[in-house]
């Protein structure tokens, strides 16, 4: 057991140990040159990656299959490390192909995130362009979403993850590959579709595979097991740039062209364990009338007050999230492995937080663990707002906004697997993938609009206000969240729900 525990912990422990080294485990401090500890840390993460994703393969594709004899007092009574393993061992075959389909798929998210604007910065395009692109994928992707959500309820998730990701890797592929601001607008309008029809299909996919009094650790192992993935996309997209430095402008493009290409790869190979699942059959309403869209809906109170604090919250990231690798270079100055180090920090940070979730859900309850690991990120994001202020009087500017960008995306995102997990279980089947295909609507269409303001204000060289006004609608979001669900568990900290309220109501 010590041992199993070392190879899951280990790794997250070295990075806090990393971290304590002052000033310069992720940044230079403004001083010009590469941090130091930037290329270790990044090929620490790595190994932490690829750790965490065979520990998980290890224990999902090994012992017993399917929990269909368990009961949700067998399933409680698993406590300690050994019951948290036994847990995930009990998930279905088709959750075990779904986690190591999303394996694929993140590891280019972990890459775009760190080298995509800054490909489109190199070949000569400015912040307003990288904006605007913004605004176009994510105006795609609220106009699509709702019908992609009635879509999803209607010919499975199964056929919606494979058209969503096929179409999404082949946008990608064109997009890293072209200079045409044409092809890049685009290709970034076609992105948001695909997104949208992957993205109303995974929650409502996971809550069909999966009992009520499991979902929170599945959600929770899901997105731990993405995350590593995505760590290791960040972790190469800085190192490669850094391994083969010294070329020429040209070089570089190309660099980050080959560093997509590879995560891309991954993408597209993620689409064989998709093609292997099994479709599970729900109550299909037939289609004869524009009102027979929405026939599926038992809930409409339910689904307003899980979409509207999340739309609230989908605007403020807006405002900085998709321009953060813009914020680092820009106006701290920092190099492509600095960033990828940053970035897979974080997301290091975010693997452990995400296991750790079903223990703090069962600790707190779902809505307080939501809202408290919520109100827990607001404050970093002020720091990341005000870093420069802050950092540039001892020197270490980007050395603060990477610890605070670090604590912030665990905090803020720690709550995430609970919240889809609780949303899951208090709608019927018919609607589930309705609700989420609204609040992506609504959440990206106000987070395109967002991403287009900040955008606007980075490139006049205002890099805080648009953390700040993320920091407002953070908190604003949050307790309205509050607001509706406080009185939806007990007392007791337990996951008791109201009388009425169930996954299948």
């Amino acid at each position: 057991m010590t041992r199993r525990k070392f190879l899951l912990f280990g790794p997250a422990l070295l990075v806090f140990i990393s971290l304590a080294v002052p000033g310069r485990a992720l940044a230079h401090g403004g001083t010009g040159e590469t941090a130091p500890m930037a290329a270790p840390l990044s090929w620490g993460f790595l190994v932490f990656g690829i750790l965490v994703i065979g520990v998980m393969s290890a224990i999902l594709f090994r012992g017993q299959t399917g929990g269909s004899q368990i009961t949700a007092a067998d399933f409680e009574g698993m406590t300690g490390f050994q019951g948290y393993i036994a847990k995930m061992r009990l998930f279905s075959r088709n959750a075990r192909l779904f986690i190591l389909h999303v394996v694929g798929m993140d590891v280019i998210y972990g890459t775009w995130t760190v080298i995509f604007n800054l490909y489109l910065l190199g070949i000569g395009f400015d912040i307003a362009f990288v904006g605007l692109r913004i605004l176009l994928q994510t105006g795609a992707m609220a106009v699509f979403s709702i019908p992609a959500g009635l879509i999803s309820d209607r010919v499975g998730r199964k056929l919606s993850f494979i058209l969503g990701d096929g179409g999404g890797a082949v946008m990608s592929l064109i997009a890293i590959s072209t200079a045409s601001p044409t092809l890049l607008l685009l290709t970034g309008g076609l992105s948001g579709i695909f997104n949208a029809l992957h993205g109303v299909a995974e929650p409502a996919f996971m809550a069909e595979n999966s009992q009520d009094y499991e979902r929170v650790h599945l959600f929770s192992v899901s997105t731990g097991t993405r995350i590593a993935a995505a760590i290791i996309g960040s972790a190469l997209a800085g190192l490669v740039p850094l391994l083969f430095a010294g070329g020429d402008h040209a070089a570089v493009i190309g660099l980050y062209r080959w560093v997509a290409y590879a995560g891309i790869a991954g993408w597209f190979a993620s689409l064989i364990p998709a093609l292997m699942l099994t479709q599970v059959s729900t109550d299909r309403i037939p289609v004869r009338r524009l009102a027979d869209l929405f026939a599926g809906v038992r809930h409409p109170d339910r689904i307003w007050k899980l979409t509207s604090p999340e739309v609230i919250l989908a605007l403020g990231a807006g405002f900085a999230l998709p321009l953060l690798n813009v914020f680092f270079r820009e106006n701290l100055g920092s190099e492509e492995v600095e960033i990828g180090a940053t970035f897979a920090a974080g997301q290091a940070f975010l693997v452990v937080a995400a296991l750790l979730v079903p223990i703090v859900a069962a600790w707190l309850g779902k809505v307080r663990a939501v809202v408290f690991t919520r109100l827990l990120a607001v404050p970093f994001i002020l720091l990341i707002a005000f870093s420069t202020d802050v950092g540039g009087s001892i020197g270490a500017a980007l050395t603060l906004a990477g610890v605070a960008h670090i604590a912030r995306i665990t905090f803020a995102n720690m709550g995430s697997p609970v919240r889809s997990a609780f949303a899951m279980e208090i709608l019927a089947p018919s609607e589930r993938g309705t609700q989420v295909g609204l609040e992506m609507a609504f959440a990206a269409g106000l987070s395109g609009l967002a991403s287009y303001l900040g955008a606007q204000l980075m490139e006049a060289g205002n890099f805080s206000l648009p953390f700040v006004l993320m920091a407002v609608f953070t908190l604003a979001g949050t307790l309205l969240f509050w607001r509706f669900f406080a009185g939806w568990e007990t007392e007791r900290l337990g996951v008791s729900m109201p009388e009425g309220v169930g996954a299948a109501d």
